[in-house]
C-alpha cells in the first residue's frame, strides 16, 4: 500500500509537470490585413460579402492575438460583435479626432489579461494624434499593448502598426520610431511587432527590425521551414505570382518560433476574406 507520503510526493510530481507544461504553452500570433471598405469594390469584394470568411480564417486557425490593418471603426464593430464571445479588441482610429482606419488588435479574453494601452503616430511627433511626416502620403498610426497571459503568467509587451504604402524613407523612419518606442515603454518585457510594413524583405527598414536587441523576424527564425505564400499579398487576384513579402511578425530575441505559415486558405478555397492572407507564427515567450 502507497504511503501518504509517497503520494503526497506522486501528486506534487504531477502538479510540477502540468506547471511546466503550461508554462511553455505558446501563442498563436497572426498578422491580418483585413482590407478597409472601399466604395469602388465589387460585390464580391465588399467586406459584408467577405466577413464571413474573415470570421472563418479566425475560427480554423484558432488565432491567439490578432495584429489587424485597415480596420475602420465600422468594421472594428462589427467584427467585435461577432467575435465577442471570444474576443476582445482594443485599438483606435488614425485620424487627429482618434477615428477612422486603424491597427486593432483583437485576444482571446479568457487567456489573456489586457494590462495597458496606447497609440502613437509614425511621425516626427508621434504623441501628436493624426500627425505624418517625411513622403508619407496619410497618417499612419501604431497600438501598443501589455500584456498578461493567464495560462503561463507571463506578461509581453506586443506593437502592432501598418506602414506607409507610398513612402519609403517614412517606411525607414518608422521602423526606427517603432524600436524606440518599445524602449520607451516596454518595460523589460518580451517584445513583439507585428504590420503591414508594405515593404519587402530586403530593405532598410526591414534590416533596422530584424538587427536590434529586442526582436528577431519570426520568418527567419522558425524551427520549421515557412509553409504557404511566402507573400500574403495576392490583390483579389487568385493567380497572382508569389512574391516576396509584405507583412511581419517580430518576436523577442530569445523566443522560440515554432512554426510560420502563410495562410492562403484565400486562394485554395477561392473565396476572397481580404486581399492579403493572414500570416500565422506559433511562438514560445523563454
Amino acid at each position: 500500500m502507497r504511503t501518504l507520503k509517497g503520494i503526497i510526493i506522486a501528486g506534487l510530481a504531477i502538479l510540477a509537470l502540468a506547471s511546466c507544461g503550461k508554462k511553455d504553452t505558446p501563442i498563436r500570433f497572426c498578422n491580418y490585413n483585413m482590407r478597409v471598405i472601399m466604395s469602388q469594390d465589387s460585390l464580391e469584394r465588399d467586406f459584408y460579402q467577405r466577413k464571413p470568411f474573415i470570421l472563418k480564417r479566425i475560427a480554423d486557425h484558432d488565432f491567439d492575438m490578432i495584429g489587424a490593418q485597415e480596420v475602420d471603426d465600422e468594421m472594428k464593430a462589427a467584427l467585435a460583435e461577432d467575435l465577442k464571445d471570444t474576443y476582445s479588441v482594443v485599438g483606435e482610429g488614425r485620424r487627429a479626432d482618434r477615428k477612422g482606419e486603424g491597427t486593432p488588435i483583437f485576444y482571446k479574453t479568457a487567456r489573456f489579461e489586457l494590462l495597458d494601452w496606447g497609440s502613437f503616430w509614425l511621425s516626427k511627433t508621434p504623441d501628436v494624434p493624426g500627425s505624418k511626416d517625411w513622403d508619407a502620403s496619410q497618417e499612419r498610426i501604431a497600438t501598443w499593448t501589455k500584456f498578461k497571459d493567464k495560462v503561463t503568467g507571463k506578461k509581453f509587451f506586443y506593437i502592432n502598426t501598418h506602414f506607409d504604402h507610398r513612402g519609403p524613407v517614412s517606411r525607414t523612419e518608422a521602423a526606427k520610431i517603432l524600436l524606440e518606442k518599445a524602449r520607451e515603454l516596454h518595460d523589460d518585457l518580451p517584445v513583439f511587432f507585428t504590420g503591414d510594413l508594405n515593404t519587402n524583405s530586403q530593405t532598410e527598414a526591414i534590416a533596422i527590425l530584424s538587427d536590434n536587441e529586442l526582436v528577431k523576424d519570426s520568418y527567419t527564425s522558425t524551427e520549421t521551414a515557412p509553409t504557404g505564400r511566402k507573400s500574403p499579398y495576392y490583390a483579389f487576384d487568385f493567380d497572382r505570382p508569389d512574391s516576396d513579402r509584405g507583412d511581419y511578425i517580430f518576436v523577442p530575441k530569445d523566443a522560440v518560433v515554432h512554426s510560420y505559415a502563410c495562410i492562403d486558405d484565400d486562394i485554395k478555397d477561392r473565396q476572397y476574406s481580404s486581399d492579403h492572407c493572414p500570416v500565422l507564427a506559433i511562438v514560445t515567450i523563454k
